[in-house]
């Protein structure tokens, strides 16, 4: 929350705090008090929750929602809520009762919002980004973070493109990995530099993140789930290794 509130104050924008919610069924509510005990019970909470956040954000560019519903109402409601904000902030999962949710929120809005999730590191001192870095792999959804992520840069920044492990192809990366998307900044007048990287014994998510942050950048933009959300799940990938949060921001587009 107050990472939250001092983003918004840096970049002199509105901040909205969206409360979910969860209701149990109401199966689940008859088994343990006669229901209207239980909404009343619930109810009360909700307030006592909001009570508590509005004292923190406290200031006339906040506003503070609740969603209240079953909770695979809740992503969905989340993801169109998110549609009306330019990036939706997230702090990492340690920060948060049952991360299990957390994640589940994240990858609705990913999925469903066509918005950028920043996951801030606990702690973070905004400011302004004249360095960042983009982990390239030339995929429609590196793209997307791209673009997002030039949307925070100053005009001129540094932009390293970190290629892990890439290889020359006629697709995609084409002869020379990372080259043709750094040339593609530079018009934009961006001091670009390819940055190629090898993963070695670390995952390619600490690969990322390691090669981002030895060069000092203020911020690791990502593709998220470049491939398939079922893939990641059973095999893993940079998406879900990195959903937790980072030492560094990290902002993720699909």
């Amino acid at each position: 929350m107050r990472d939250a509130l001092a983003f918004a104050e840096f970049h002199g924008a509105s901040l909205s705090i969206l409360v979910l919610s969860a209701l149990p069924s109401t199966d689940y509510a008859l088994t343990i008090a006669r229901p209207y005990v239980f909404l009343q019970e619930y109810t009360d909470a909700v307030e006592v929750k909001q009570q508590r956040i509005a004292k923190l954000a406290r200031a006339s560019n906040v506003e503070l929602r609740t969603i209240s519903d079953l909770p695979a109402n809740i992503f969905t409601k989340s993801a169109v809520y998110a549609r009306y904000a330019d990036v939706v902030l997230f702090g990492p999962a340690g920060n948060y009762d049952y991360p299990p949710i957390r994640r589940e929120t994240i990858e609705s809005i990913l999925f469903a919002s066509g918005r950028p999730v920043l996951v801030l590191p606990n702690g973070h001192k905004p400011r302004a980004l004249a360095h960042l870095a983009i982990g390239w792999n030339a995929t429609r959804e590196a793209t997307h973070a791209l673009r997002d992520a030039t949307a925070f840069a100053m005009p001129g920044a540094k932009i390293d493109v970190i290629v892990l492990d890439a290889k020359p192809s006629t697709k995609g990366h084409g002869s020379e990995p990372g080259t043709d998307i750094a040339r593609h900044l530079a018009r934009h007048g961006f001091a670009s530099t390819v940055v190629p990287s090898s993963a070695g014994e670390l995952s390619d998510a600490d690969a990322l993140v390691k090669a981002a942050r030895e060069r000092g950048a203020g911020l690791l933009s990502l593709g998220a789930y470049g491939h398939s959300r079922l893939r990641e799940i059973i095999l893993g990938g940079v998406t879900r290794d990195l959903l937790g949060g980072a030492a560094i921001p990290l902002l993720f587009s699909h």
